[in-house]
């Protein structure tokens, strides 16, 4: 390419930073792997022949490639990417968390897929592997390899329909034994810190229902007389879209981090960096709103 361009073999190994011979024995090499002269002598300088012209798209491109192989950190435009991200997070998450994010995202990223899949045992492996890009949400399975960032801290509360006769405002211990309970059957996600607690209080609920998840939870409790008690950020979700009230809890339950997770393979990635950055500050802004619920204040 540099004796296409300057047409002279001394100028070519110039601007290559090779000695003129060592240009000559290359350009001997090529001729003799290709069966053509490829540049001849002529009144105009060096020109190529047909075969040079024919290879020279060719080594442009290759070496087009090889320029975005050495660049020192890719650069990630969320504008025009067409990206696919997965994201692992419980339905918690996909409640709370998700409606926001693909609205942020939708702006400033609109050709942007997001496949959702439930947290479970597996995630750690996904994340590994490339499967997944990021974890959301309470576990301990994420250990050696991982990083992990806080997003916010997550505390419980009861709720109960509006039309419950015997709960309102704050209800005793004893009220609590008396409540009849549905029961969210999830296993290492933040639910299993509630059963934990009980058990160590000697605190026996009476459960008359049990749920594989929070999707209808809202509403089963918003249609009966029997309670529920869900972290805080649903409680308000479900109080604003049903006809459920938050009760503070007699005992200060012990609250939770929620945590996004990713491998150390992808800690560089700029487009997980831009998801991680967009997640962070996508839940800090849902948090500051939420900061205003009378629910804060307890």
């Amino acid at each position: 390419m540099a004796l296409y361009a300057s047409k002279n073999v001394t100028r070519a190994a110039d601007s290559v930073g090779l000695s003129q011979s060592s240009v000559s024995v290359v350009l001997a090499q090529l001729r003799q792997h290709y069966g053509d002269p490829l540049f001849v002598r002529t009144s105009g300088g060096m020109k190529a022949t047909p075969r040079a012209e024919a290879l020279r798209p060719l080594v442009y491109q290759a070496l087009k490639l090889l320029e975005q192989c050495l660049e020192p950190s890719l650069v990630f435009d969320p504008l025009t990417s067409s990206r696919c991200f997965r994201i692992c997070m419980p339905d918690l998450g996909q409640t709370i968390l998700l409606p926001r994010l693909l609205s942020v995202i939708d702006k400033q990223a609109p050709n942007v897929n997001i496949e959702v899949s439930n947290l479970s045992y597996e995630t750690a492996r996904q994340l590994e592997t490339g499967e997944a890009d990021i974890a959301l949400g309470f576990t301990e399975e994420m250990k050696a390899g991982f990083y992990k960032q806080k997003l916010n801290n997550e505390r419980f509360v009861l709720i109960a329909s509006k039309n419950h006769p015997d709960v309102d405002g704050k209800m005793s211990l004893a009220q609590l034994q008396q409540q009849k309970f549905v029961k969210v059957m999830l296993t290492g996600t933040s639910h299993s810190i509630i059963e934990k607690f009980l058990e160590r209080k000697g605190i026996v609920c009476n459960y008359v229902a049990n749920v594989p998840n929070f999707i209808g939870l809202g509403q089963i409790v918003a249609s009966s007389s029997l309670v529920a008690i869900v972290p805080l950020r649903l409680g308000i979700i479900f109080e604003s879209e049903n006809a459920v009230k938050m009760v503070q809890l007699p005992l200060k339950f012990p609250s939770y981090t929620v945590n996004q997770f990713w491998h150390e393979r992808f800690h560089r990635d700029p487009a997980n960096m831009w998801l991680r950055s967009l997640i962070h500050d996508t839940s800090e802004t849902l948090e500051m709103e939420n900061r205003t619920n009378k629910a804060y204040l307890w």
